[in-house]
């Protein structure tokens, strides 16, 4: 395969594989890659060097791009190649193009050269579809790659736009606002050429280190940079609410108490955090209760829990150690006050057997902060918990059909091996709701589920229940037996909490069309500032249920004294007359020997 007389600086092969076309600065030729015969040779009319000749993916054009800045597209289906396009030149392109890319789908072709922009065209309507200004660092781009954006969150910012500039450098541009996302760079050696992988996922650069080659993996790089983004954002957000909170108490120290116990509101970016949570699928450890709290919108009602907290136990869970022996007497301790403070706010809830094991987790979690720990419970309950308690005392039917429904949705076959084995919803779903998950997924699984669930819907948990059973679904179409599913759902389990995360967000798109979850399950509300609101999420009859069955057992236990005491004159009766029976009985045979 010989015909070049300079050097051969770029080589495109046809999407089929059987064509190939190589190019010099003066000459193209293309080749049969089967026979590896010189099919036909690009004559240039003008002397003009050429920059570059390809084929577009999956089509069949040719485009060439030549000094001047011209770049044709050519149909290569016919023996004559007919001239499809020609984009349109800009006057002020003095150095022409000395580098081209286009993107996968062979919709956008991007082209620079020595000067610090980009264009990039639509070659659908062959007009320019972005003008991209680079930073006047880069004077010079010596190559252009279309990449796949890891850390996408939607369709318009699937592609990052890669450019090596003159610096030795690759920078990575976001297309749809021209900003740069991330720089490569190789501890002050130069980069002379990089390529991606066809995923994306990872970049390779040529060094000029000796000719070393090496890897580097995007996503981890655009994880890192989200995580300082954030880090930074909440380093402010910490610095200037501290400083905020102590000029509002130097202002305040004429004022009254309850006017200096008020502090500053968090303030954030809800659709911030969200892009940041699905980019990198976490919140940052040293931030994330932070970040909960502002999720949340406690409203910091301190007075009010001093209130709640003065009544003391609550007679539901004076003797709590019984039924939780647990190893630590602190966390008992702040367990019960947490506990007694929830039951003093709504009676009803310490009738609720699963009070305890909802609390857990989060006490676990701020256990040296009893106070954020109950408003965190209190915000819960009040809203992703809030329609559990309308069948009160009859389990939360309207709540497990949901899931039901769901899963009948989504997995027919695992709901017909629950029914039959003859397991309902509070068998296979109930658990995982009455402890949230705390039970089957470990520490960090655990907090990167509740990352999510704090960030969407409360609907959004109901569909993290269906999305770990049918990520789980060869478990438990194993299953035989009862035993067998309330191990699997009260046990640790090696669960991949990413695929869980993404198959709830899956159902949260594909159920919206069958099962709206999101209109049966309230939208969020925050706890009313200053006040903590009523709880009045239970049927009007059951707020007098407790007393009344309290009434029936008393009046139980009095009938049963009664008959017991009746019981216990009878058998007295009864010991009189037979001890009376045998004293006379004596007395007779006293009589009858003395007789004799």
């Amino acid at each position: 395969m010989r015909g070049h007389a300079t050097a051969i600086h770029r080589i495109s092969v046809h999407s089929s594989r059987y064509y190939a076309v190589t190019t010099s600065c003066d000459t193209a030729f293309i080749w049969d890659m089967v026979t590896f015969t010189k099919l036909r040779k690009l004559s240039i009319k003008q002397q003009l060097d050429i920059v570059q000749v390809f084929f577009l993916p999956r089509k069949d054009v040719l485009v060439t791009c030549f000094a001047d800045g011209s770049i044709f597209g050519w149909d290569f289906s016919r023996t004559d190649m007919d001239c499809l396009f020609q984009l349109p030149k800009f006057s002020c392109l003095v150095d022409g193009y000395r580098c081209l890319h286009v993107s996968e789908n062979a919709q956008y072709l991007a082209a620079g050269g020595k000067q610090n922009c980009l264009h990039i065209w639509d070659l659908d309507s062959q007009q320019l579809a972005s003008h991209l200004e680079l930073p006047i660092i880069i004077s010079f781009v010596k190559q252009l790659a279309f990449v796949t954006n890891p850390a996408a969150t939607n369709h318009d910012k699937m592609q990052l736009l890669a450019v090596l500039s003159q610096d030795g450098k690759v920078y990575f541009f976001e297309i749809s606002n021209s900003n740069a996302l991330l720089t490569i760079s190789c501890d002050g050696n130069s980069v002379l050429e990089f390529a991606s992988a066809y995923s994306g996922l990872y970049i390779a650069v040529l060094t000029s280190a000796g000719g070393s080659v090496q890897i580097f993996d995007l996503a981890a790089l655009v994880f890192k940079r989200s995580m300082k983004e954030l880090e930074s954002s909440m380093k402010k957000e910490s610095t200037s609410r501290i400083r905020s909170l102590k000029n509002h108490r130097r202002k305040s120290k004429t004022k009254s108490t309850k006017d200096i116990s008020m502090t500053p509101p968090l303030t954030f970016d809800r659709c911030r955090l969200t892009a940041v949570l699905k980019d990198c699928g976490e919140y940052p450890e040293k931030y994330r209760f932070l970040i909960w709290r502002m999720l949340l919108q406690l409203p910091d009602n301190h007075e009010e829990f001093g209130i709640l907290s003065e009544k003391g136990p609550h007679p539901a869970f004076r003797r709590l150690e019984v039924k939780y022996p647990l190893k630590s007497r602190q966390l008992l301790s702040h367990m019960q006050r947490v506990l007694s403070a929830l039951a003093h706010w709504a009676p009803s809830l310490a009738e609720e057997g699963y009070l305890a094991l909802l609390t857990f987790p989060f006490m676990k979690l701020f256990r040296h902060n009893q106070f954020i720990c109950f408003e965190v419970i209190l915000t819960i309950i009040n809203n992703w918990c809030r329609h559990w308690f309308e069948f009160y005392p009859a389990p939360a039917f309207n709540v497990l059909s949901v899931v039901e429904n769901v899963l009948a949705h989504q997995d027919k076959k695992l709901l017909l091996h629950f029914v039959r084995l003859g397991f309902t919803s509070q068998v296979y779903a109930w658990p995982l709701l009455e402890t949230l998950f705390s039970e089957i997924l470990p520490k960090r699984d655990w907090l990167r589920l509740w990352d999510h669930v704090l960030s969407n819907h409360p609907s959004f948990l109901l569909l993290c229940v269906v999305a770990l059973l049918t990520t789980s679904r060869r478990v438990l179409l194993g299953a035989e037996c009862l035993a067998d599913v309330q191990v699997f759902l009260h046990q640790r389990q090696v669960i991949d909490i990413n695929a869980l995360i993404q198959e709830a967000y899956r159902l949260e798109g594909v159920t919206r069309s069958s099962v709206d979850v999101e209109n049966v399950i309230d939208d969020f509300e925050a706890l009313s500032k200053r006040e903590y609101p009523t709880f009045k999420h239970y049927p009007t009859y059951s707020e007098d249920y407790p007393e009344q069955e309290r009434e029936q057992i008393r009046q139980k236990e009095l009938q049963y004294l009664s008959q017991r005491k009746e019981e216990l004159a009878l058998q007295n009766s009864l010991l009189r007359e037979q001890a009376l029976h045998r004293e006379l009985h004596d007395f007779r045979l006293r009589q009858t020997s003395f007789k004799m």
